[in-house]
This record gives structure tokens, C-alpha cells and sequence, in this order.
């Protein structure tokens, strides 16, 4: 019987390792969070990390777009698009296959690939978080940008049923989840560059509150004006916040204008099994 082991979020743009020192009073406070949140995954003693994360028309494109995809190659190797980072991380296709079968099975129409590439939204945080790129990777996709987006609920549902999926993984295997993206940024927009503080400290006290759930009853349209568009993948936090279970523990978060994004950093505690 497997379990979720540890669960966390981060956000992801690719500023945060092509220009790692801008405002480095701020800065600092962030990557002394990463440090803390990579040695806790290596504690954690993983054998896999499920990294909830989006793409930004790298791999997929408007002939193929899922709303959810998962990632079941030996290996994954990243864009390195615009200077992002690239490599190849390795895969754990066998415990992918388990929990596509798992969600299959709970009600998700999972799309799967054999070949998935990834994106800065995966890479930045595993650049920042080499254990958890050491423990072997799972990539599930989940579109935040492409309309009709999956509901914020249909995202905490999905939360709950990898939790409840993992729990049916032979052997005693210990997962890991990490969410990627946000917070409030605007992409493409007249907006680009400004941050609003309010609105993330705000979703975040609501993560820390164990109230996650209230979440589902948000518009994308109320989140866009708030927030911005990017703000849209905060889809990816809901979803390690209820494969956790329980609430969250924030490390660090700083408004990064040189950033252009709101930039948290959080663990959460695990609840009990479902």
C-alpha cells in the first residue's frame, strides 16, 4: 500500500534561474525557501514526485490539448525554450502506469503520453528542487490557459483521487506532489509586470486555513481580473493542497516585480488516507 508522502507548491517562471539575484533582499528569502523545501524532499525519502504543472504551447498545441495529461516516459527531457532549463530528468513510468489506472478508475479520462516533453513550468522547479528531480519524476499536465480550463473543483477532486489512487501503489511506495505555478501575474496583457499582493496572500491564508475546498466556487473571469491570467494556475496548487490533505505551511513569499510575479513557496501537512 503506497501513500502520499509529502506535498508541496511552488511557483515557476523561468526568471526565477535566468535572473536569480534581481531584488536580493527578496530573493534571498525565496531561494533559502527552496534549500529548506528541497531538503525536506529528500527526507522525505521519495520514490516518486507527481509535478503538477501546465505548458505554454511547447508540447502541446491546438491540434492536441487535454485537459489533463500524465507523463509515462523512462525519461522526460525539458524544452530549454527561451533559455529555460533543459536536460532530461528521469521518469517512473511503471508508478505512472498505477495511478493513470488509479484515476481511470476513480472517474478521469486521463490522456497519457509516452513522450512528454516538459516546459519551464516543470524544470524551474525541479532545477530549484534537485531532490525531488532525483527521486524520479511523474509529469501530469493540466491545462490553465487554453479554454474551456477544468473547473477549480474538477481540480480538487483530482487532488483527492491521486491521494486515494496512490494509496492503491504496491510495496509501501512513499509519493510525492508538487503544484507549479502563480501566483498573480499577467501574461501577454496590458497588466504585465504588476502583482497583486492581496489576492495571494489571500490564497494562501486560505491554504494554510485548510479551506482549500472553498476555492471551487471562484470564476476564472473574478481570478483574471484579480489576478491575472497566469493567476489561472493556481488550478496546480489546488491540486497538491487536496492530495495532501491537510493545511499548508508556507516557507516564503515575496512580490517580485523583477520577477513580474508573486512568488510562493509552501509545504503541506498530510492528512489521513482516504
Amino acid at each position: 500500500m503506497g501513500r502520499i508522502a509529502l506535498a508541496a507548491a511552488t511557483s515557476h517562471v523561468g526568471a526565477i534561474v535566468k535572473n536569480p539575484d534581481a531584488d536580493p533582499e527578496r530573493s534571498s528569502v525565496l531561494h533559502a525557501a527552496w534549500e529548506r523545501l528541497d531538503r525536506e524532499i529528500a527526507e522525505a525519502q521519495l520514490d516518486a514526485v507527481v509535478v503538477v504543472a501546465t505548458d505554454h504551447y511547447e508540447t502541446f498545441g491546438l491540434e492536441n490539448y487535454p485537459a489533463f495529461c500524465i507523463g509515462l516516459a523512462e525519461e522526460h527531457t525539458g524544452w530549454a525554450e527561451f533559455g529555460n532549463p533543459g536536460g532530461t530528468v528521469p521518469g517512473r513510468p511503471v508508478l505512472a502506469e498505477y495511478l493513470l489506472k488509479g484515476l481511470t478508475e476513480r472517474g478521469f479520462e486521463m490522456s497519457r503520453s509516452h513522450t512528454m516533453h516538459l516546459d519551464h513550468s516543470f524544470m524551474v522547479p525541479l532545477a530549484k528542487l534537485p531532490a525531488a528531480a532525483a527521486a524520479g519524476v511523474v509529469p501530469l499536465f493540466v491545462n490553465c490557459n487554453t479554454e474551456p480550463l477544468p473547473t477549480l473543483g474538477r481540480c480538487l477532486e483530482l487532488g483527492k483521487a491521486i491521494a486515494a489512487a496512490a494509496g492503491d501503489l504496491p510495496g509501501g511506495v512513499r509519493i510525492g506532489v508538487l503544484g507549479t505555478g502563480g501566483l498573480s501575474h499577467w501574461v501577454g496583457l496590458p497588466r504585465f509586470g504588476e502583482i497583486n499582493e492581496d489576492f495571494d496572500r489571500g490564497f494562501l491564508a486560505l491554504l494554510t486555513e485548510g479551506r482549500a475546498d472553498e476555492a471551487a466556487s471562484w470564476s476564472d473571469e473574478e481570478i483574471q481580473d484579480e489576478a491575472g491570467n497566469g493567476a489561472l494556475e493556481v488550478r496546480t496548487w489546488l491540486i497538491a493542497a487536496a492530495a495532501a490533505g491537510g493545511p499548508a505551511r508556507v516557507l516564503a513569499y515575496e512580490p517580485m516585480p523583477s520577477w513580474t510575479v508573486g512568488i510562493g513557496i509552501c509545504g503541506f501537512d498530510i492528512g489521513e488516507a482516504p
